[in-house]
């Protein structure tokens, strides 16, 4: 048994070796007709018509294919360009802009250290004005108490006091003013107001009051007679005379009836010697009478016929 199964396998073996070679055989045999096959059709007219076509194809489409990836380089450059062009505008755009601002940045920042510097300089001028403001009235309250204390030489005003002040020097006299030492524009006149620094004359605006000097259609104020006025300012006459008289000689007390609010209630008081007149301006300065307080100045006035307007 073990011989015959050993000449069984060798019968496989070779069956299976000659099974290999044929197949290897029919393989090489199909190479070569392959082979005979591929040269045949190569010597084929045809074929080489067909397969000149072929390499003609390819190299078109090899030459297509390389045209559109240079187009397509060729347009991605244009669009780097133009993007590049468009990326340096908008920088050249923006440093415009920035300098615009940095230019507006300092020209305000200028602006500004110009304003603080004219409001220092202003507040220093106003400084400077204060102090010799200060300065100038001092020293004319100190020519003041010396004039007023000299009770024995009795010399005249010093010239600082015998001084005018203007309010514009430059322009032409207010004729009104000048008139009567009132204006109806007051401090805002653009012509000239000439005040005395001493006089004998005092103005004390607005000093008497009373309703009929007021326009007005109030039923209380229509049954107020001439009578109920002249009562009134005899009453007031009475006392600012009285109290007046205490700094010195009263020669002339006139009170103005006239209606307009700038002239309504003015009283003048002429003394017989500026230092009387002086000394009632100090006194009277501050002080308050019917809870009104009182403002007082000396007058320069020419006569009274053209300044008393309703007296």
């Amino acid at each position: 048994m073990p011989g015959k199964s050993r000449t069984i396998r060798k019968e496989i073996k070779k069956k299976q070796r000659q099974r290999r070679r044929q197949k290897q055989a029919q393989q090489r045999d199909k190479q070569l007709e392959e082979e005979e096959a591929e040269k045949q059709k190569v010597i084929d007219p045809e074929y080489q018509k067909w397969q000149k076509q072929q390499l003609e194809w390819e190299e078109f489409e090899r030459l297509a294919s390389e045209r559109q990836q240079q187009d397509e380089e060729e347009a991605w450059l244009r669009r780097e360009a133009l993007a590049q062009r468009q990326f340096q505008l908008d920088a050249a755009e923006r440093r415009c802009e920035e300098d615009k601002i940095n230019r507006l940045r300092e020209q305000q920042a200028q602006e500004l250290a110009s304003i603080k510097e004219q409001q220092r300089q202003r507040r220093e001028e106003r400084k400077r004005m204060a102090d010799r403001a200060a300065a100038e009235f001092e020293s004319m309250m100190k020519t003041m108490d010396e004039y007023l204390n000299d009770t024995d030489t009795l010399k005249p005003p010093p010239l600082e006091l015998q001084r005018l002040v203007e309010t514009h020097p430059q322009e032409r006299l207010c004729e009104f003013f000048t008139r009567t030492n009132c204006c109806r524009f007051g401090h805002t006149c653009s012509h000239n107001h000439r005040r005395p620094m001493l006089a004998k004359i005092l103005l004390i605006r607005h000093f008497f009051s009373h309703p009929l000097l007021k326009l007005t259609s109030s039923d209380d104020y229509l049954e107020l007679t001439e009578h109920d006025l002249r009562d009134s300012y005899d009453e007031f006459f009475h006392d600012a005379v009285a109290e007046l008289e205490k700094f010195g000689k009263i020669v002339n007390f006139r009170a103005l009836r006239n209606t307009l609010d700038y002239l309504r209630g003015h009283v003048f008081v002429e003394y017989a010697q500026e230092r009387h007149a002086l000394r009632a301006f100090i006194n009277l300065q501050g002080r308050y009478y019917a809870s009104r307080q009182l403002n007082v100045e000396f007058s320069n006035l020419k006569g009274w016929r053209g300044a008393v307007c309703g007296t």
